[in-house]
């Protein structure tokens, strides 16, 4: 039996910044296979919410890029003060497969719009992309768990993150100290996709996302924190 501690989404500091960018070596186990990017663009007004612009890109490159090419594009509007996801979209190139999606979420009617269904919500709604923003927002300690809603492709996904520890990482981008995070979905048995995921968080009021690890078709997909350059504070 798990004693689980749930922390309100209490924010620490907010760690969005105009301008940040964010790069990332990609890697499928130890074969070099592309790189990605998160940046924060600027500053929208978007179905009535002031919003973070942010852009997330994915491509793949060398030997992997001629098997299984990969083009990937989201972006995410989220509210300045709650880091709510307000508008997503995403075109996805990964092999064979192909998607493009969007949806708006009005949190007035609690209402989700979108590119194939409307959907009610009943809460506020992060996704893939805002996800990062907003968990490098929270203050966190080694033991915690924080209960999460993703929504993708019309469905509200509910999910735990558990900081499980602390370990010190080594990237191209430098030597950080780091929160490391877990997600499991919010099932009876709450640990059941333990290793699915880990995140590895810098410790300092950053939050830098240093190295993300994740389970794939074919091994394992590694992003490692490459270069950071930060936004406008």
């Amino acid at each position: 039996m798990f004693l689980i501690a749930l922390i309100p989404g209490s924010l620490f500091s907010q760690q969005v910044r105009v301008g940040e960018r964010l790069e990332f070596n990609l890697k499928y186990g130890i074969i070099p296979a592309g790189h990605s990017s998160m940046k924060v663009v600027g500053i929208e007004d978007v179905h009535g919410h002031t919003t973070y612009k942010i852009e997330s890109r994915t491509r793949s490159s060398g030997f992997v890029d001629t098997f299984y090419k990969v083009r990937d594009e989201i972006t995410t509007w989220i509210d300045t003060t709650s880091l709510a996801t307000v508008q997503f979209t995403k075109t996805l190139h990964e092999g064979k497969y192909r998607k493009n999606y969007s949806v708006w979420f009005d949190y007035e009617k609690m209402m989700a719009y979108s590119t194939e269904d409307t959907l009610e919500i009943n809460s506020q709604m992060q996704d893939v992309l805002s996800l990062f923003y907003y968990i490098r927002s929270l203050e966190l300690a080694a033991g915690d768990t924080i209960k999460l809603k993703n929504y993708d492709n019309d469905k509200i996904s509910p999910f735990f993150l558990r900081v499980s520890g602390k370990e010190r990482m080594v990237v191209p981008a430098g030597s950080y100290t780091c929160f490391v995070i877990q997600p499991f979905a919010d099932s009876d048995f709450l640990f059941k996709y333990e290793g699915e995921a880990k995140i590895w968080l810098s410790m300092d009021r950053r939050r830098l996302p240093v190295y993300v690890k994740s389970k794939a078709s074919f091994g394992s997909m590694i992003l490692e924190l490459e270069k950071y350059v930060p936004g406008k504070y």
